[in-house]
């Protein structure tokens, strides 16, 4: 049998019945096949699509607001340290490297901050009054929740929408910032008071729940320099570029060069965030495996309704080979009625698929919604206080994205695409080679 000569005994098999007296069942089987490879990828490709947006969601967070491409962290004896002015004239020098784009100065601590009623601890962060406004990604991922996203003075303060909660204080309120300084073997508390300016969120509450930013000026007059940490961010022209360590390795030649930067250390975003960029990569992989045996499952489908197939052609098949037809043409026309079987169902869970993950933000939202309205409509008829449930979130905006970015993966959606098929085709090798070893006098002396 030439390919094409088989090609059409599959198209035969998959688009029309046989003349047996079970002929239903075989087309039955053939549909119930392409309904579980359909179904089993529409998950996959959801899983897929929302993991991929939202691991670039908040790595581009993680480098953008917080470890940038390249950090520089001073050491605290750095004659670049004695004032902010200097800190800042210092930072501009890393800007002359081959391959940096902008340098930010920022001096990061530890603090408690309390509030009229509340306490809570504080990762207070020292940046220019206008960073907010210089720096595209500060005023493009933050999201104001009520007041203003600037630094207008030197006693305001913008911080995050979580530790406002813990705090129980809103814009125009006051707050201490309470470090702890070393004199000898004693702590000496050092206080300093803000004005809550604004309140803000980036979408990810593990990144910025403590966040106070506060003028860096009065970070180096307020925050006790024992507990501080100074850092030069350096952005680049792209975080993902090959290019990014050789910058890095330029910006430490000239770090070992400079007195005033000598013993910095240099670390790229994704040295700052290894363990943040590992434990996303576990969860993705263990995610995918799931799907991935979930999609081995449905395949089985495709054996057995191949089989069965089989099983109702069995007449058919011995004609053939008393016409001439080869086993291994046989054979060859059921492998490609299984990766036919495979194909259809691609057809139908790969477009699914992708039609729920560009609408996922909307779903969540309708089920969260339905959740929360039948848990107060049962509360309020069991006259019960609506008020004592908690909101209920499908995504904990603890740990996940608040809204979810739509990154589709065409090369990954290309390779479960072509994994499918495979997969549908290997499947049915052995009904497949099963038919091709039909003995035609056998079957033609039982008809």
């Amino acid at each position: 049998m030439t390919f094409s000569s088989c090609l059409m005994y599959a198209k035969k098999i998959f688009f029309s019945k046989s003349q047996s007296s079970d002929s239903g069942i075989g087309k039955r089987s053939l549909t119930g096949a392409i309904a579980c490879i359909g179904i089993s990828l529409v998950p996959m490709v959801v899983l897929l699509v929302v993991t991929n947006g939202m691991v670039q969601g908040m790595t581009s967070r993680m480098i953008n607001l917080f470890s940038r491409d390249i950090s520089v962290s001073v050491y605290k004896n750095s004659m670049y340290l004695t004032s902010y002015e200097n800190f800042i004239l210092a930072s501009k020098k890393l800007a002359d490297i081959q391959g940096v784009e902008k340098v930010f100065p920022e001096v990061r601590g530890m603090a408690l901050a309390a509030g009229e009623n509340y306490r809570s601890g504080a990762f207070v962060r020292g940046i220019p009054q206008d960073t907010f406004f210089a720096d595209k990604n500060f005023s493009l991922l933050f999201k104001v929740v009520e007041g203003r996203l600037d630094l207008p003075d030197f006693r305001t303060a913008v911080i995050g929408e979580k530790i406002s909660e813990q705090l129980g204080v809103h814009v125009g309120d006051n707050i201490k910032i309470i470090s702890m300084n070393t004199a000898g073997k004693r702590f000496v508390p050092k206080v300093a008071q803000f004005k809550v300016g604004g309140i803000i969120s980036s979408g990810y509450q593990e990144l910025d729940s403590l966040w106070v930013f506060i003028p860096i000026e009065a970070a180096f007059n307020s925050l006790a320099k024992s507990s501080c940490e100074f850092v030069v961010g350096i952005e680049t022209e792209n975080s993902f570029s090959e290019e990014l360590s050789f910058i890095a390795e330029r910006v430490q030649t000239f770090t070992f060069q400079d007195e005033g930067f000598a013993d910095s250390r240099v670390e790229t975003w994704k040295e700052v965030n290894a363990s943040e960029l590992e434990n996303f990569a576990s969860t993705k992989a263990l995610l995918v495996v799931i799907m991935v045996m979930i999609v081995i499952v449905a395949s089985i489908s495709v054996s057995s309704s191949v089989l069965i197939v089989v099983m109702e052609r069995k007449k058919e098949i011995a004609l053939l080979k008393c016409v001439g037809a080869s086993p291994n043409g046989i054979a060859l026309s059921f492998v490609l009625t299984g990766a036919s079987i495979g194909l259809a169902g691609i057809l139908i869970g790969v477009p699914i698929g992708l039609l729920i993950s560009v609408n996922i933000n909307g779903i969540i939202s309708a089920i969260e919604s339905c959740v929360n309205f039948f848990e107060k409509f049962s509360l309020a008829f069991s006259f019960g206080d609506s008020h004592e449930i908690a909101k209920f979130h499908l995504l904990d905006p603890a740990y996940y994205l608040q809204d979810i970015p739509i990154e589709i993966p065409v090369k990954e959606i290309v390779a479960v695409v072509l994994c499918t098929l495979l997969l549908s085709a290997l499947v049915s090798l052995i009904p497949s080679v099963k038919a091709g070893k039909e003995k035609p006098i056998d079957t033609l002396r039982k008809m």
